[in-house]
């Protein structure tokens, strides 16, 4: 008997816990995602995947964790 695996559904709200930065957002463009640090600091990066399933948990936490570096938080 097979038992077909259950893949969860990654969410834009379990990457940004898991980062764990109040200021930190992201948001859908066309084809992309963007990070939007909304602090006294504004600035933003994007990320060219279409779908969020494209990268990992720790891949977008990893992106999210070097952005926030880049721009001193």
């Amino acid at each position: 008997k097979i038992v077909a695996k259950k893949t969860k559904t990654l969410t834009r709200n379990q990457i940004i816990k898991k980062i764990g930065n109040p200021h930190l957002n992201l948001y859908t463009g066309k084809d992309y995602f963007y990070f939007v640090f909304g602090g006294y600091n504004y600035a933003q990066h994007s990320v060219m995947v279409p779908y969020l399933k494209d990268l990992s948990l720790d891949q977008w936490v990893d992106e999210g964790k070097s952005f926030l570096q880049e721009i001193g938080q």
